[in-house]
């Protein structure tokens, strides 16, 4: 999996810099800021997903699970921080190509990411559940992750970029 986080953001930095060769370098860095602090913001989602990901399978394993305000917020900054490189690759290389669907970007993380998690979530569970409901829970938690974030994202952004578009001379 970090080989393909890897790759898209190479690709990300070869975006960055076709963009900024046909036009305003400062405005592309400009945006690419600002998607990277967006991104944090909204990763949020992926932080509290990723802290009811991990309840979630330590109340399947049976076992009593205990509230932590520094572990939570460890988690939750931790993950988090995965919303500014996706928040670069979403505004570097894929928000023109997506046509600004924060819905399919959030469909295409979910596939990208429901196998790793998925198998990561089952290496943790003391029991074995069936392929068919390991398959489908795994979906709806990392859809229930990576939905709200791009979508959000998208939502932001949008409006980032819409605040340029009214600030300029016609």
């Amino acid at each position: 999996m970090i080989y393909i986080l890897i790759s898209a953001l190479l690709l990300t930095a070869l975006g960055i810099f076709v963009r900024g060769r046909k036009g305003n370098l400062r405005g592309v860095l400009l945006d690419m800021l600002v998607a990277s602090g967006l991104g944090l913001l909204t990763g949020i989602f992926i932080g509290v997903g990723a802290r009811f990901g991990m309840w979630a399978i330590v109340i399947a394993n049976g076992n009593e699970w205990k509230f932590s305000i520094s572990g939570s917020l460890t988690v939750i900054g931790v993950f988090s921080t995965l919303g500014i490189a996706l928040g670069l690759i979403y505004e570097g290389l894929l928000r023109n190509i997506l046509r600004r669907s924060g819905l399919i970007f959030g469909l295409l993380l979910t596939l990208a990411l429901w196998y790793p998690l998925g198998e990561a979530a089952r290496q943790d569970l003391t029991l074995q559940p069936s392929i068919a409901s390991l398959v489908l829970w795994t979906g709806i938690c990392v859809a229930i992750i990576f939905m709200p974030y791009a979508v959000s994202l998208e939502l932001l952004l949008g409006r980032w970029h819409r605040r340029g578009e009214l600030s300029s001379p016609s």
